[in-house]
């Protein structure tokens, strides 16, 4: 197992507006008072299990060794899923068992559909919602707080993975986020509106059009890649080699989302330049 660092990153569609966060927090602390607790995001889209998956994959191989990354995107709470905690070689994963945790997977061992997948080696899990590490009393609606940060608490203080809940020999594991071939999709809007794609940057020609197909509108053709996001003057939009090693679609000192009335699942074709 990897030695506990004490580091517990969160990754939400709580927003900021009410006291989720804090009391993710609170709980958290309770239970290993040592812990730090990093936000990656909590605006992930209500349920939206890519983005979700996006920013978890973005973000937790920059963490040192032994973090526990605990993702709360759960539209199904209170009903039958499962809860897990997964420990790979490098980090821990709690969250929902519904594919939310799949970057804790080997982007070459995803399946094509989402499905029940045996753990490789090195990793192992165990299922936690009767876990004893989690609250007296358990909301039906507040997993998060009552069962997952417990969990996330006695992990990152150093409690054995056999600890918190039984063993499982399956997960499941939701495909990869990036796409071989023409046919791809939004995967993400960022802050600033530029949209990332399901296309890989290190597969993409040089030379190269993305064509979106948007709810609203006419399809949209985007060209060239570029390494910047400052484009041309009058500005037009981009396809910028994003830091997160996907391709975006992005408009110079504008937002692309709004702009191309881009959202997250249109479709996004690759086409010769």
């Amino acid at each position: 197992m990897p030695a506990p660092c004490g580091i517990v990153t969160l990754t939400t569609d709580f927003g900021l507006s009410d006291s989720y966060v804090a009391q993710m927090h609170a709980v958290i602390l309770a239970g290993c008072p040592e812990a730090r607790i990093v936000d990656v995001s909590h605006e992930v889209p209500p349920g939206q299990l890519e983005s979700a998956l996006f920013l978890t994959e973005s973000a937790w191989p920059h963490f040192p060794v032994g973090a526990v990354h605990v993702v709360v995107v759960d539209p199904g709470v209170g009903t039958d899923r499962g809860l897990i905690a997964i420990e790979g070689p490098e980090a821990f994963f709690v969250g929902p068992d519904t594919g939310v945790l799949s970057s804790a997977i080997a982007e070459s061992e995803r399946p094509a559909d989402a499905s029940r997948q045996a753990l490789s080696a090195g990793q192992r899990a165990v299922e936690i919602s009767g876990s004893g590490a989690k609250a007296s009393l358990v909301s039906a609606t507040f997993h998060g707080r009552d069962i997952m940060a417990p969990v996330a608490a006695r992990l990152a203080c150093g409690a054995p993975l056999e600890s918190v809940g039984q063993a499982v020999e399956s997960v499941m594991v939701a495909p990869s986020l990036a796409t071989s071939g023409e046919s791809g999709r939004v995967i993400h809007i960022d802050r600033f509106g530029n949209a990332v794609t399901s296309f890989r940057s290190a597969d993409a020609a040089s030379e190269l059009r993305l064509i979106v197909t948007t709810g609203w509108r006419d399809e949209v053709s985007v060209g060239g890649v570029e390494t910047t996001y400052e484009g041309a003057d009058p500005p037009i939009a981009i396809v910028v080699a994003g830091s997160s090693g996907y391709l975006e679609i992005a408009w110079p000192r504008g937002d692309a989302a709004e702009r191309l009335g881009l959202r997250i699942g249109d479709s996004v074709r690759l086409a010769s330049s």
